[in-house]
């Protein structure tokens, strides 16, 4: 083999090697922290961003139609409040809403029975949030059946939310963000009461028409729990 034919066919696997090198480098790139629907194996391997899979529960008449628009205004809201969490969101077949779920009257939905029926199947990387247009309630302030928005249960990770006294549909996703970040962070209201603050204390009012985002702290709290 003449010296000039060597040298083509070094120079050959050269290129191809560093070629492959570049295709590769390039393949990386574009992998991105799992959001949505995405894939589970980037957060394992190559996300370093903590990862947290969000399953919807509806019960009862709470349609998969609502259920997966609720799920949509999550991934598009949740995901802008705090990036720095890879969030893949599911929606679950439907369950009844069992009988002993009920409060001692049976006029209301326990929202902590409800809970607990549901702890069991999460954990740290898995919150589940059931969905419910029935009325529920919680023991609060001496009364046994105090009438409420949603529920979380620090540090169990599974939550309720109703849409029985949500005022306008559209908040839905609010109030389900309120209680997904006490419940996944274990984080409390925002200390500051601030009104536009989506943790701010609901205090028995069912209107978050002004809250739609973190205030400043609330913001750094939460990401500083990573």
């Amino acid at each position: 083999m003449s010296r000039r034919v060597l040298s083509f066919i070094l120079g050959s696997v050269f290129l191809a090697v560093l070629l492959a090198a570049v295709f590769l480098l390039w393949v990386g790139s574009q992998v991105d922290c799992p959001t949505g629907d995405a894939g589970t194996e980037h957060a394992d391997t190559l996300c370093t961003c903590p990862y947290v899979k969000v399953s919807l529960q509806p019960y009862a008449d709470f349609t998969q139609k609502e259920a997966l628009q609720l799920k949509r205004d999550l991934e598009k809201h949740l995901g802008m409040l705090i990036g720095e969490v890879g969030l893949q969101f599911e929606v679950l077949p439907n369950k009844p809403l069992a009988e002993e779920l009920k409060n001692d009257a049976g006029t209301r939905y326990r929202a902590d029975k409800i809970i607990n029926a549901l702890a069991k199947d999460a954990n740290g990387q898995h919150v589940i949030i059931a969905l419910t247009h029935k009325d529920i309630s919680v023991s609060y302030k001496g009364k046994p059946n105090w009438g409420v928005l949603g529920l979380s249960l620090i540090p169990k990770k599974a939550c309720v939310v109703s849409t029985f006294r949500v005022r306008n549909r559209r908040d839905l996703w609010k109030v389900a963000a309120h209680e997904f970040i006490h419940t996944c962070f274990e984080y409390q209201h925002c200390p500051d009461d601030n009104p536009k603050c989506l943790m701010k204390d609901a205090k028995g009012r069912a209107d978050f028409s002004n809250k739609s985002t973190l205030c400043e702290k609330c913001s750094k709290r939460i990401y500083d729990h990573f």
